[in-house]
């Protein structure tokens, strides 16, 4: 999973290079921290499957989310 933060009203960057790597998981949901200062910002995070042979798939669609204050 990868995620960038982004200043309220500035668009949700859709290139995966623009974020950063966060974590892996085999679970289908997960919960982010951030640091006090992203209060407010916008998370956009941006995932794909990668197999037990290190095959990537498709990249999901970008999904956002307010960081809570």
């Amino acid at each position: 999973m990868w995620v960038k933060s982004v200043s309220a009203g500035q668009p949700a960057p859709t290139d995966p290079a623009a974020a950063t790597f966060l974590t892996m998981t085999t679970k289908p949901s997960f919960r982010a921290e951030f640091k006090a200062g992203d209060g407010g910002k916008t998370a956009v995070y941006m995932s794909r499957w990668v197999n037990t042979r290190g095959e990537k798939g498709p990249w999901s669609e970008v999904t956002t989310a307010t960081v809570a204050a």
